[in-house]
């Protein structure tokens, strides 16, 4: 979508931007749901080569799912920016009224791509016939 603003003084343009991916989860429980979002990050910020393996404890505050989805996946952003983390699964995952704690499985690399992070834009986590839906989209 693109759209002209002219007028004697101003001239300017609006345009869609490509500087973001979405991703769709489909999953028979919420555990399983975060435990496929960090695995599709891995696969966008995966290298060629396997580093050393590492283990982190990563903890995210949140009550409403969807948000704790997104600190979630800031939080695996943040280790990818800081320690060059590219994550690779999950040793558990526990939910709680109050939020999420994990253990991150990955290695130390050189992610291949830059995400900045996550946004709320088009942000959904609900049920879904017999399991849930969620979509997340993250800036690159």
């Amino acid at each position: 979508m693109t759209f002209d603003r002219k007028a004697p003084d101003v001239s300017y343009r609006w345009a869609e931007h490509t500087a973001e991916v979405q991703i769709d989860i489909d999953a028979e429980t919420e555990e399983e749901m975060f435990r496929d979002a960090l695995r599709a990050l891995g696969e966008l910020l995966a290298d060629c080569a396997d580093g050393e393996q590492v283990w982190r404890e990563v903890a995210v505050d949140g009550k409403k799912r969807a948000a704790l989805l997104v600190g979630w996946l800031d939080e695996l952003v943040f280790l990818a920016q800081t320690e060059d983390l590219v994550p690779g699964d999950t040793e558990h995952v526990e939910l709680s009224d109050r939020g999420l704690a994990a253990t991150v499985r990955g290695h130390c690399g050189s992610p291949r791509h830059v995400v900045e992070a996550a946004t709320h834009h088009r942000l959904r986590f609900e049920r879904s016939g017999s399991g849930f839906r969620a979509t997340a989209v993250l800036d690159v």
